[in-house]
């Protein structure tokens, strides 16, 4: 199949994952994790977030997991090749009850798929008493039991396919996927999880996990994704300062050579995370830079203006 015909992409794609501020003064390693491919035949991106709480003292491999399950499942010719057939027919019940019977019997595979790894590097690498030292009571018994060991490796987890025919955008947990439409206008159009609130949140080890993951499917071409860990969200004063944040990234990307604008942004955000929320910080971008040429994706500001409005914002 031909997915994205032509000799030049159009498209840049960028992914980083950089150590919080906080970690970096706790001692702490990143424990987020994040990855993007492309080939002619999709674009993917996907990033994670390892739980910071002392029993989740493997997450850094969490989310390094989660990403390996997710683009083991997803970058998977058979099932990419039945969604991209699926949404070339014209919808109807059937058509949508098959898209769904897919799409949750890929949500399956990759939680079936993290907790292979996990269990596989358990079984390499078992807990160890230094290792439980620091746990909570309640939770390093548990660990000794064997029981929800899952939990030390405990993560959230964004991620996105994109070819000319679908998107498919996957989340568990809190973070942020963020679309741009070709009316220049900003959505995240993941349905919201309820239980992700302040620094609470859904994750890849919760025992109802597929419950918890949502989906969000379409056939339209959006002009960019962005995709982000709450470490990037807890920088800003709400959506509409976030968005700010994205026009000038994807307007550095229009404007300057891509690995220039890649480097910018890879020494920026050291620097966000120490003005903002501390906490580890993975973001990723797909654009499809002809589209978003022809829109007007600055608002009234200059680029200049915005950069300085972010960091007044994470400044607070």
């Amino acid at each position: 199949m031909v997915i994205f015909p032509g000799k030049k992409s159009p498209f840049f794609s960028f992914a980083c994952s950089v150590i919080g501020a906080s970690h970096i003064k706790s001692g702490k390693p990143c424990q987020d994790y994040s990855l993007i491919e492309t080939d002619r035949t999709y674009r993917f991106v996907a990033v994670a977030d390892g739980h910071g709480g002392e029993p989740y003292f493997r997450s850094d491999k969490g989310s390094e997991f989660a990403i390996e399950a997710v683009r083991a499942c997803l970058i998977n010719h058979t099932m990419v090749k039945a969604l991209y057939k699926n949404s070339l027919r014209a919808d109807n019940s059937a058509v949508e009850k098959e898209r769904e019977s897919l799409i949750l019997q890929l949500k399956k595979s990759i939680v079936s798929q993290w907790n292979t790894l996990v269990a596989d590097h358990l079984e390499k690498h078992p807990f160890t008493e230094e290792d439980l030292a620091s746990v909570p009571q309640k939770y390093a018994d548990a660990y000794r039991a064997g029981e929800r060991i899952e939990s030390a490796y405990g993560t959230t987890l964004i991620s996105v396919i994109w070819t000319s025919a679908f998107m498919l955008a996957l989340q568990i947990g809190d973070g942020t996927c963020v679309f741009l439409d070709n009316k220049a206008e900003f959505s995240q159009p993941v349905p919201v999880d309820e239980a992700c609130f302040l620094n609470v949140t859904t994750s890849l080890c919760d025992k109802n996990v597929i419950e918890s993951f949502r989906h969000y499917f379409s056939k339209e071409q959006p002009a960019a994704v962005i995709v982000a860990t709450d470490g990037v969200d807890d920088c800003f004063a709400g959506d509409q300062k976030l968005y700010d944040f994205y026009r000038v990234i994807l307007t550095s990307f229009l404007e300057k050579d891509e690995e220039a604008a890649k480097k910018e942004l890879i020494d920026y955000l050291p620097r966000l995370s120490q003005k903002g929320s501390g906490d580890d910080i993975s973001i990723g971008i797909i654009g499809n830079s002809v589209l978003l040429k022809t829109l007007d994706i600055n608002n009234e500001k200059e680029e200049e203006e915005v950069v300085s409005d972010q960091e007044e914002v994470v400044s607070e």
